[in-house]
């Protein structure tokens, strides 16, 4: 599993605020939801900050 990837037209991530406890995956569709997860650091790390943003 990617922590970070685009699948069937969404940008879809691992929430790693709530890692390691839980693994919930967000399905994104608008770029405000994107900018939202970084913001929330829902995403973290530059390398998949990036991608995402790339992504959305």
């Amino acid at each position: 599993m990617r922590t970070v990837e685009w699948h069937k037209g969404r940008v879809r991530l691992i929430d790693q605020r709530l890692l390691p406890a839980e693994l919930c995956l967000l399905e994104l569709d608008e770029p405000e939801e994107v900018a939202r997860a970084i913001r929330e650091m829902a995403v973290r790390g530059a390398p998949a900050i990036g991608a995402t943003a790339g992504f959305g």
